[in-house]
């Protein structure tokens, strides 16, 4: 149970930690901004304010350790060394001067501050309701617009652009693209069973061919048989002419039947082979004329392809999905910046109605008017500032006036040096 009290208080001081510095982020945001205004303001008047609200009254305590310009008087100095030494204060006189001028600013800026703080925090329960309303809305409705900023899809994308410029035709060419590459693939199947036809009656056609070769060599044997055996029955013949008539007869029959089948299969080998080029022209004609309807199909896909700067008509439909996601995000954006503005301004016309000088400030710090410690440490952060700014101005005091006492010591001990100190607080621009 102790560990975890430890363990619960060490998470406590860091989230105050935490706290403390986002709220000290956003209060020197607020007060430079004040500053800046202050000194635009000056500008503008030429003249050197006052201080408003709380006025600012130094007090100027004697602090023996203090570290300024010191010359010890009781010993003999150069008339060179006194100057010096005068010199040297003047422009420690003018950097105080520059110093508490800025300083004022800030204070001024830091005091218009903490006072409105302080009027929000004696606004009643309903008129603080109503602020506080209007502070969620802000906050909420930032936090969704800091949400779309960080998206990663938006219609100024360069994959887009063609989707902007044809996006009144966008529809029509997705159909156009899809009935293309349905097209593409039917003409691809067609090539694809042309080429096969073409490439089996190119088969056949070499068959019948060979056929034909072997033919030639049949009859070219048969023929060498044949005048073979009329030879050898004609040797035979002189011997015995009965005996040689049925071989001779036989041969002759032979002959015939194998000349028959011969010629009959070279006539249908010519038959074939004129119907099977007659088929293959026929085949290559379509396929010719498939291939230019290809071409010219792949060419409008090309178009469309480059037109969009896609491969196929899914990534464009996928383009579209996102692209269309990206206009409805941009359409709630559009809703979300103008419902910001509503309640900002109505945030701003409650604050001023209530006399809070900086109001447009708190737009960029609603999430204080949300949160009590956040606006506690707010305040305390300020005050604590304040209390700084004033140590610095009256040490600038203290350290400006024992300027003055150096240099009047001076001309009590050196009456003679009053011209050069003249001259020196014109040079410098000291006002007496």
């Amino acid at each position: 149970m102790i560990f975890f009290d430890l363990f619960k208080g060490k998470k406590r001081k860091e989230e105050e930690k935490i706290l403390q510095q986002s709220v000290a982020e956003y209060v020197e945001e607020g007060i430079e901004w004040k500053i800046k205004k202050r000194q635009e303001e000056n500008e503008k008047e030429d003249n050197t304010k006052e201080l408003k609200g709380e006025e600012y009254k130094p007090v100027i305590p004697y602090d023996k350790d203090l570290e300024d310009i010191k010359l010890n008087l009781s010993a003999k100095k150069t008339r060179e060394e006194y100057f010096v030494f005068l010199e040297e204060n003047c422009g420690q006189i003018v950097e105080c001067n520059r110093q508490n001028e800025n300083a004022k600013i800030e204070y001024q800026a830091v005091t218009e501050y903490l006072s409105d703080l302080q009027k929000i925090e004696r606004l009643e329960d309903g008129e603080r309701k109503i602020v506080e309303e209007a502070a969620k809305k802000i906050v909420d409705l930032t936090r969704e617009r800091e949400a779309y900023q960080k998206r990663e899809i938006h219609t100024s994308n360069m994959r887009f652009r063609p989707l902007r410029n044809y996006e009144k035709t966008l529809m029509e060419d997705l159909k156009r693209m899809r009935e293309c590459e349905d097209y593409q693939k039917k003409i691809r199947n067609d090539m694809r069973q042309l080429e096969a036809e073409k490439c089996s009656l190119l088969h056949v056609y070499k068959d019948v061919n060979k056929r034909q070769k072997e033919l030639k060599q049949i009859a070219i044997v048969t023929s060498a048989i044949v005048f073979s055996l009329f030879a050898l029955f004609g040797v035979f013949l002189l011997g015995n002419e009965e005996a040689m008539k049925i071989p001779f007869i036989m041969t002759i029959v032979m002959a015939a039947v194998i000349a028959g089948y011969i010629f009959w299969e070279a006539y249908h080998n010519r038959y074939e082979h004129e119907l099977t080029g007659k088929k293959i022209n026929r085949a290559i004609s379509l396929l010719n004329k498939v291939k230019i309807k290809y071409i010219n199909n792949s060419s409008t896909l090309e178009y469309s392809y480059s037109k969009y700067n896609v491969e196929n008509s899914m990534e464009l439909e996928y383009l579209m999905k996102e692209y269309t996601k990206a206009k409805e995000q941009e359409r709630t954006y559009q809703s979300n910046t103008e419902r910001l503005d509503h309640y900002r301004n109505k945030l701003i016309d409650n604050l001023n109605i209530h006399g809070i000088k900086d109001s447009e400030i708190w737009l960029y710090q609603a999430t204080a008017l949300l949160e009590k410690l956040e606006f506690e440490t707010m305040k305390q952060n300020l005050e604590s500032r304040r209390e700084r700014l004033k140590e610095k101005m009256d040490y600038n005091l203290q350290v400006k006036d024992s300027c003055y006492n150096n240099i009047h010591q001076v001309l009590t001990e050196k009456s003679d040096m009053r011209e050069d100190v003249f001259s020196l607080f014109k040079k410098y621009q000291i006002q007496l």
